[in-house]
């Protein structure tokens, strides 16, 4: 029997756990969709669903972002619910990032395929690493940089948490805006990083307990990839026909169905965050930005 799509009940059976799954992961650690589902829409999906398409780089990196904008919205409003977002902060970091990844996400058109994968690949083991340090002895991002030639690139700005009416605000520097431009890149580039980077910026840098970092991280990367979302599709809308992006396609019927099951996957995720202990959850970040990173430069450097 074929469903709409051409799934059988296998297979769309097959589609909607292994999103579920990944939906739920991505959420519970407000990791980007495409963390997860960039590597799984090009290697894995189409190996266990008969249905699924091959797709290029960037039919894959958009795809995630459509994605995301479903699983998101629902584990964002989850995290609000549960008083794990600071508005505050995440306004801070949106006001860079959103802009960037708008222009990066255009960029991206005229970008190799390998030298995105070897970007995606590379910032997740640099993370992976920035996490580990921080965590095993209590390093932070300035830390990194001390007593070498980067050292006079950082401002002299207080990084203090101060209250104030009640509510902890946290100020935010130079430093901090580059950060966020980086993530903002990321984003638009590779569809990662802009939550990554506000997670380790807030609980490295800032000091914010990891609940709260979560939730705020997680409404970063929603703006940031909403705006990178909304760029991708007037783009393929009302580009040039020469534009490179024309040369994929995003197989919206299947984001639709991937999106829908994300909105339980987003409900899944932010309950487990609020249950899951803080070093299980650092843990685990740093095992899943380890394995992806090293996964996609191994098809870059030994595949091909």
């Amino acid at each position: 029997m074929s469903l709409p799509l051409g799934f059988s009940p296998v297979g769309l059976l097959t589609f909607v756990l292994l999103t579920f799954a990944i939906c739920t992961t991505v959420n519970t650690f407000a990791m980007e969709a495409a963390v997860l589902f960039t590597p799984a829409f090009l290697f894995v999906y189409p190996k266990l669903v008969p249905a699924f398409p091959d797709l290029a780089l960037q039919g894959a990196i958009g795809l995630a972002l459509f994605v995301e904008l479903f699983g998101y919205t629902s584990s964002v409003t989850a995290y609000w619910f549960r008083g794990q977002v600071n508005w505050d902060i995440a306004k801070s970091i949106l006001v860079v990032s959103v802009p960037i990844a708008i222009g990066a996400r255009a960029v991206s058109y005229f970008v190799p395929s390998s030298a995105l994968k070897l970007l995606f690949g590379g910032m997740l083991l640099v993370l992976s690493g920035i996490l580990y340090g921080a965590h095993r002895d209590g390093k932070s991002l300035t830390d990194w940089v001390s007593d070498t030639r980067f050292e006079e690139l950082l401002p002299n700005g207080s990084d203090a948490v101060r209250t104030d009416g009640g509510t902890p605000t946290t100020q935010f520097d130079r430093f901090d805006r580059v950060i966020a431009g980086v993530g903002g890149a990321m984003a638009g580039l590779v569809g990662i990083a802009i939550g990554e980077l506000a997670q380790t910026l807030l609980t490295v840098r800032k000091k914010v307990s990891i609940r709260l970092s979560t939730g705020t991280s997680a409404l970063v990367l929603h703006g940031t990839i909403v705006s990178a979302l909304a760029a991708n599709l007037v783009l393929l809308r009302y580009a040039p026909a020469s534009f490179s992006g024309h040369d994929f396609t995003v197989p919206f019927g299947f984001g639709l169905v991937a999106g829908v099951t994300c909105i339980g996957g987003g409900q899944m995720g932010a309950l487990l965050n609020s249950r899951v202990p803080e070093d299980r959850t650092i843990q685990t970040m740093i095992v899943a930005y380890s394995l992806v990173g090293v996964f996609t430069l191994f098809r870059v450097f030994v595949l091909g």
